[in-house]
């Protein structure tokens, strides 16, 4: 019976401290696009995809504004991170806080993505991007009709990109 004691305790003390560990920082070296970034901790360079959101694409309208508005609120900085496992393509799923303000909620609140709804359900989220899509900010800047969610285009043909994800007009 002491023994098992002596193990919980062992056990219960490594998961306190992996939790205590998950909270870490990097510096951003790269921004891939709007929802995908390159951190340095120590000599360790290694992808991380934010979680709740979704970006344009670099090659679908307002991917490029996307990019660039995020590099120019992180590139080079240290940023705080949680990890919480890998994606199929082995990249660090994360939430990231820069100045202690959530990464996903700036992007949001500032139409520069959308919340990933197929795997978020975040309220704080949501209403961030209503107040963005009612104040045509970013990417909502001619309405909901003219923008085009990432996860279809994805799926698109070019024929039906050029249909229904030519943006403003």
């Amino acid at each position: 019976m002491v023994r098992v004691l002596k193990i919980l305790l062992i056990i219960s003390g490594c998961l306190l401290c992996l939790k205590l560990s998950a909270n870490d920082s990097a510096r951003v070296t790269r921004v891939k696009d709007g929802d995908t970034y390159v951190f340095r901790k120590g000599n360790t360079d290694f992808t991380v995809r934010l979680k709740n959101v979704d970006a344009p694409e670099s090659k679908q309208q307002f991917g490029f504004q996307s990019t660039l508005l995020v590099s120019n609120l992180i590139l080079g900085k240290v940023v705080r991170y949680d990890s919480t496992g890998t994606d199929i393509y082995k990249r660090v799923l994360a939430d990231v806080w820069i100045d202690n303000k959530r990464l996903d909620s700036i992007l949001i609140r500032n139409g520069w993505a959308w919340q990933y709804v197929q795997y978020s359900n975040d309220t704080v989220l949501k209403n961030s991007m209503q107040l963005a899509f009612n104040e045509k900010l970013g990417l909502w800047k001619c309405g909901a009709m003219a923008v085009c969610p990432p996860s279809l285009w994805r799926n698109y043909s070019i024929k039906d990109k050029n249909r229904y994800c030519n943006g403003c007009k």
